[in-house]
């Protein structure tokens, strides 16, 4: 038996990066993943691969009606949601000084908001359906140890882990079954970063910038974020919510 065996998924971001990282694993171990994009057409390009328990569904993560609608998607296809993984997210550099009220705008419109409204309406759905349900969402180490040139960032990844947190002791009030938890990614392979080694006037020495922040002198893999998104979806955690989990080469530790 797969580790999700039965269980009905959706992932935000899912048609790239860490979020198709996880769909890919979540398939494998028996789950149906609903893969929510902005980009629903390499959302349906991945589904297709993945097969008949994938699909795909368009989302913009930062307007709640959008959110509304998708969650109404996933109950007409499967009739509840076990795990909702809150993965979308953009980053863009930018100082206290550089930073622009647009960028700081959009930034937290995605990751936090997104966030935000993923919680509330994941939770609607899944309080009325699920006997066992789980929320993770996909914060960032800079929401636990800032950066000065990630100002934005920085703040709306914090946003999320405190969310995360509220939202586990709102469900323990409440008595809903739904455990929430957050990874918190180190630097990670995913085409987020690539853009920035790819803007870089030497790839390989902004590579090396990126693992030498790290304990472990390397750059996270995707697939390695999706194996802690997996334990914290799978019932091998049962016991565990509103935890941080730093996925991060020993940055966090340092």
């Amino acid at each position: 038996m797969g580790r999700l065996d039965g269980k009905i998924a959706c992932i935000t971001g899912g048609a790239s990066g860490i979020g198709a990282a996880a769909a890919r694993r979540f398939v494998a171990e028996g789950a149906n993943v609903v893969l929510a994009d902005l980009d629903v057409a390499r959302a349906e390009l991945l589904a297709r691969e993945l097969g008949a328990r994938a699909s795909a569904v368009a989302l913009d993560v930062s307007r709640e009606a959008s959110w509304r609608d998708a969650m109404a998607e996933v109950r007409t296809r499967h009739a509840r949601l076990d795990v909702l993984v809150n993965s979308a997210g953009i980053s863009e550099p930018g100082d206290i000084e550089a930073e622009t009220e647009a960028g700081w705008r959009r930034t937290q419109a995605v990751n936090a908001d997104g966030v935000f409204f993923g919680c509330r309406q994941g939770l609607a759905l899944m309080k009325d359906t699920t006997s066992a349900g789980a929320i993770v969402n996909v914060s960032s180490t800079l929401g636990l140890r800032p950066q000065p040139g990630f100002i934005s960032y920085d703040a709306s990844k914090a946003a999320v882990w405190a969310l995360t947190r509220a939202v586990a002791l709102h469900c323990c009030e409440k008595g809903y079954p739904i455990r929430v938890n957050a990874v918190h990614p180190g630097a990670t392979l995913t085409p987020m970063m690539q853009r920035y080694l790819d803007a870089a006037p030497d790839p390989a020495a902004m590579m090396q910038l990126f693992a030498s922040n790290h304990p472990m002198k390397r750059v996270g893999r995707a697939e390695e974020l999706a194996s802690a998104i997996l334990f914290l979806a799978s019932d091998e955690a049962s016991f565990i919510t509103g935890v941080s989990l730093p996925v991060d080469g020993g940055y966090c530790a340092a």
